[in-house]
């Protein structure tokens, strides 16, 4: 219990000592900062509020297949229809897909690129967020289908409402164009609905009948619990009907299973555990601070051992004396809870800016709430108790004799082996951090160096995605049709854009290679592999000037060329990965392969004939998140398949346009934007970007970027710390032995000998600390290469260049104070002693 008179007398010595107040508190302060500010971030995803009626009872429904390795699969309408027909535990299902599809609507004025999201008749209604304006979907709306199950009626968003048309007060009933396509509206959802939270700009949501489909397996199951139903029960029950089901159709089952789980937690577990993990990182700057602190009143205490000696001469007990104590440690713990909380609130203000642009809003949306203020609080009282024990106790251990004794010697070595543990421990944490954002920076500098390994000077691109009946219309059995527009389209714009003024090259190409796509394929004259085990590599379909314009170059053989046509024989090129890893020893040139587009396993689509290789081309860099170099293939844009599964008509309807100019690239945009519409009005090209601003704006490089920053943040603060309390230390040691060292010097010694010595012996703590923070780096390292991306390869550079700047670092903060031993006068010390 705190007594008042406790309080009061903290007060006054801190009057009496007010550095040691503030730089103590500083240091908890940083430490207490870092740590709120990331658990702030935790708390922000954990914590999200969806915004859905009784979100607690909504939950996703999983299957899986362990003997095939696959463990959460979207499952079928008809596996969802009998789980709710035959089961207990659901009261309802709505289908939604998880992330937004490109589409262009276009209006009278303009063609523009925005986002839709597929769902099925009750996605919307099963959230329970009522619209705005009208209502959502219902089954007679798929009397009127576009692409055999899509209702031509559309729900649109409150954005599109506003910017797009207008706020019109009789928006319900107008009409919109789609891809071409006239879409009706029939509602309007609420400001700042979302489906997904991080797919918050969503324009419209168009319903499927998944009826029509029974098979298909792209969208997201979210069901409605019954009240008090679990998620384990509602699983164990779907398990056994999923099972049931495979088994009417004369199938084995075999380790089919469902998995139902919280549709929070579907949404945001993963998030929280990887932010956990980085919670848990940063925390070692606490530690940090916390044995930065015990230093700190270490030091104290032993000052005031003749202080605390006399109280217990005069009656105090022990333990009134570690009340005293661990009083004035509480209330430096608050002192630096409040420090925190201010550094706290910067800090979220700060990892808002530097969250990448392909990251959830509501990242960009950090407050410290009554949560975070808890977390603060709770962990700087915590550290009170970690920080303050030890010394309390030992300081509290005094005997009047031995104190006068000590004091008439000059020096004591008490505490100087907690001291050093506790120096040892500091600078391994700070070196655990520093290696960990070591790594980090080199692989972010390292991939900004190395991408896209080609030429990107003078180098335009932009999107294109067509969509309509008239470029490609859905089968009876969910198959995308494509039509051969795509290619009169594409051969139009070209002509226009090469055309223009400044433009030297251009080409297409379905997307840039260090985007990855891989599909399976196979090699001709070998064993088939089994299914769903077959290579894979990166896909890629491109016109006869691509490769030439992106600067992509050739090493054998040939490039494509016009003469690749459909009615040619078709043709692959591939890059000198896929050559080495599946050719080693063998010329490429001539092999055939069988080339399947989509995932491997059922549903992919393996084209109707083979195709031989007729060149090797040089590598691109791929992304560092990559799990190795993927091999790649280029075939000829007009060499392709005529009827796609799921959405994988996108690698012939979808394209970057390159263009390579002799003039500033961006000064074409409006002519190209032109161009395009001259041969469609109701197409776009869209996010025109030169070359180097898509590498530095790409996912691999934005998300590096901010591990590093985040990384190098906390291991900087780590530094500094580690510094204060190798300073602290040698202060100390410096102070308590100022008797010792003029004896020493006064019977001979030269201070230089002084100086040697006592760095001598800062640098066994330093050195040890050193070694066993190389060891956590890589510890860290593996964790973040598990969790992330493989990217923070030991690299013994790094690993060296780190280790000298903390020993560099740690014998500057440890020579500071220990210099003063040259100015020490000898006959002075001997005084005082």
């Amino acid at each position: 219990m705190v007594r008042l008179s406790d309080v009061r007398y903290t007060v006054r010595l801190w009057r009496r000592h007010p550095a040691m107040v503030i730089v103590a508190g500083l240091s908890l302060g940083l430490g207490v900062g870092a740590t709120t500010t990331m658990y702030g971030v935790v708390n922000r995803v954990s914590n999200y509020q969806l915004g859905f009626a009784d979100a607690d009872r909504l939950a996703v429904l999983w299957t899986g297949n362990a003997e095939k390795g696959i463990r959460q699969q979207p499952p079928n309408w008809e596996i969802v229809h009998a789980v709710l027909e035959h089961g207990q535990s659901f009261e309802s299902f709505g289908f939604f897909q998880g992330f937004g599809a490109p589409v262009t609507l276009s209006t009278t004025t303009e063609a523009t690129r925005v986002s839709q999201m597929p769902v099925d008749v009750n996605a919307l209604g099963i959230v329970g967020v009522k619209p705005l304006l009208g209502r959502t979907y219902r089954l007679e709306d798929f009397q009127d289908a576009v692409k055999q199950k899509e209702a031509r009626s559309i729900v649109i968003s409150y954005d599109t409402w506003q910017q797009r048309l207008g706020g019109a007060a009789d928006v319900v009933g107008q009409s919109i164009h789609v891809d071409g396509e006239p879409r009706t509206i029939i509602g309007v959802m609420p400001q700042g609905f979302s489906l997904v939270p991080w797919e918050d700009k969503i324009a419209f949501w168009i319903s499927n009948d998944l009826r029509k489909i029974p098979e298909a397996r792209w969208m997201i199951a979210v069901g409605r619990l019954k009240p008090g139903v679990s998620t384990a029960s509602a699983q164990a029950e779907a398990t056994v009907i999923a099972r049931q089901l495979i088994e009417a159709r004369g199938e084995k089952p075999g380790a089919t299973a469902a998995e139902v789980v919280s549709l929070h937690e579907a949404f945001f577990g993963g998030a929280t555990r990887g932010l956990t993990f980085i919670l848990g990182a940063v925390s070692f700057v606490l530690l940090i601070a916390c044995a930065n602190v015990a230093n700190l009143l270490l030091a104290a205490g032993t000052a005031r051992q003749k202080e605390l000696a006399l109280r217990a001469a005069t009656g105090a007990r022990r333990g009134r004396l570690v009340q005293q104590l661990l009083t004035e440690n509480l209330l430096l713990s608050l002192v630096g809870c409040a420090f925190g909380l201010v550094l706290a609130v910067w800090g979220t203000r700060l990892f808002a800016l530097i969250v990448p642009a392909g990251f959830p809003e509501l990242l960009r949306h950090i407050s410290v709430d009554t949560r975070v203020l808890g977390f603060a609080l709770a962990i700087s009282i915590g550290s009170s108790l970690l920080f303050g024990l030890l010394p309390a106790l030992r300081t509290s251990r005094t005997d009047l004799n031995d104190v006068l004794k000590e004091g008439a010697r000059g020096t004591s070595s008490k505490g100087v082996g907690g001291r050093s543990a506790l120096l040892v421990a500091e600078v391994a944490l700070s070196m655990v951090l520093l290696v960990g954002a070591g790594l980090m920076m080199r692989g972010f500098l390292q991939e900004q160096r190395n991408l896209p390994g080609f030429d990107t000077s003078h180098l335009l691109t932009a999107d294109i995605l067509l969509g309509g009946t008239k470029y490609f219309d859905k089968t009876p059995q969910d198959m995308n049709l494509v039509t051969s527009q795509p290619e009169i389209f594409y051969d139009q714009v070209l002509e226009r854009v090469r055309a223009l003024p400044g433009v030297t090259r251009a080409g297409i190409i379905s997307r840039l290679p260090f985007d990855v796509w891989t599909h399976p394929f196979t090699i001709v004259g070998r064993p088939a592999p089994e299914s769903g085990k077959e290579p894979t590599a990166d896909l890629n379909e491109v016109d006869a000037q691509a490769l030439d314009t992106l600067g992509i170059r050739l090493l054998r053989g040939r490039t494509i060329n016009e003469r690749d046509t459909a009615s040619a024989p078709w043709v692959a090129v591939i890059n000198k990965t896929f050559a080495d890893r599946h050719f080693s020893g063998q010329d490429p040139l001539g092999q055939a392969i069988r080339v399947s587009v989509g995932p491997a396993g059922d549903g992919a689509v393996t084209e109707p004939q083979p195709r031989q290789i007729v060149g090797v081309v040089a590598d691109v860099t791929y992304p560092s998140f990559s799990s190795e170099k993927p091999a790649a293939m280029y075939i000829p844009f007009r060499q392709h398949l005529s009827q796609y599964g799921r959405e994988d008509e996108w690698i012939h309807t979808r394209k970057v346009l390159a263009v390579r100019s002799s003039v500033d690239p961006l000064t074409l945009v409006r002519s190209i934007q032109g161009a395009v519409a001259d041969v469609d009005r109701d197409q776009a090209a869209h996010d025109f970007m030169t070359m180097d601003e898509r590498v530095a704006a790409s996912a691999s490089v934005t998300n590096s970027r901010f591990f590093a920053s985040l990384f190098s943040t906390f291991g900087t603060l780590a530094i500094l710390l580690a510094m204060v309390g190798v300073y602290g230390v040698m202060s100390w040691v410096v102070g308590q032995r100022t008797t010792e060292f003029g004896i020493r010097m006064a019977l001979g010694a030269r201070a230089r000998d002084v100086v040697t010595m006592l760095m001598t012996q800062s640098f066994k703590p330093i050195a040890i600390g050193i070694v066993l923070g190389v060891l956590g780096g890589f510890g860290l390292s593996r964790a973040l290469n598990a969790m992330f991306w493989h990217m923070t390869t030991i690299d013994p550079v790094v690993i060296a260049g780190i280790s000298a700047l903390m020993l560099a670092v740690a014998l500057l903060a440890a020579w500071v104070p220990v210099r003063r031993v040259t100015r020490i006068d000898p006959q002075a010390a001997l005084r005082q002693g």
